[in-house]
């Protein structure tokens, strides 16, 4: 099927949309530690309490996303953008720096992060050039900071408005959508 356009304009398309940034690390069978840069992240359920991200289907690192096996989802702070740009390369020799991670061993962790959901693979579904992972959130951790965003092809960081935050925000929609 032809379409009227280029996979360039359309991943300037998908860049339009802001995202957060994540490492998704992991270990393959064999032992050894794998870790991806991802903005497609996102939540799908409280309960039970899923997530869902996407890894490109040329990724060596698909082996240690098989059902069940442990990985783990670091949402970054804006002071890591070096961070996503290390595990945003490929190759293996990721951990092999003096970076601030701790072997579990299963999955890496790293200090330092906004947060850090501890999950299991539930499912992994092919769509196109990347699959589906859908994970279980087993645990977490969070601290307070700001964002590392990606828009457009470049790093920034999000500032909320002044007002009400979290829930507060959907409580004068409840009826309305929901």
């Amino acid at each position: 099927m032809t379409r009227g356009f280029s996979h360039r304009e359309l991943r300037d398309v998908f860049g339009a949309f802001a995202t957060g940034v994540t490492v998704v690390t992991a270990v393959r069978p064999d032992g050894e530690p794998v870790g991806t840069t991802a903005n497609s992240f996102t939540s799908v359920s409280l309960d039970p309490p899923l997530i869902l991200w996407c890894l490109a289907n040329q990724s060596t690192s698909l082996p240690a996303f098989a059902p069940e096996a442990p990985f783990a989802v670091h949402v970054l702070g804006h002071e890591q953008r070096d961070l996503a740009l290390h595990f945003a390369r490929r190759g293996r020799e990721k951990f092999e720096v003096d970076l601030d991670w701790r072997n579990n061993p299963k999955p890496p962790q790293m200090a330092g992060t906004l947060c850090r959901l501890d999950c299991r693979v539930r499912a992994v579904q092919p769509a196109g050039d990347h699959w589906l992972i859908l994970g279980e959130v087993m645990s977490f951790q969070r601290r307070e900071g700001v964002p590392l965003v990606f828009h457009e092809g470049r790093f920034g960081r999000f500032v909320s408005e002044p007002g009400p935050g979290g829930a507060e925000v959907w409580k004068s929609l409840h009826g309305e959508w929901f």
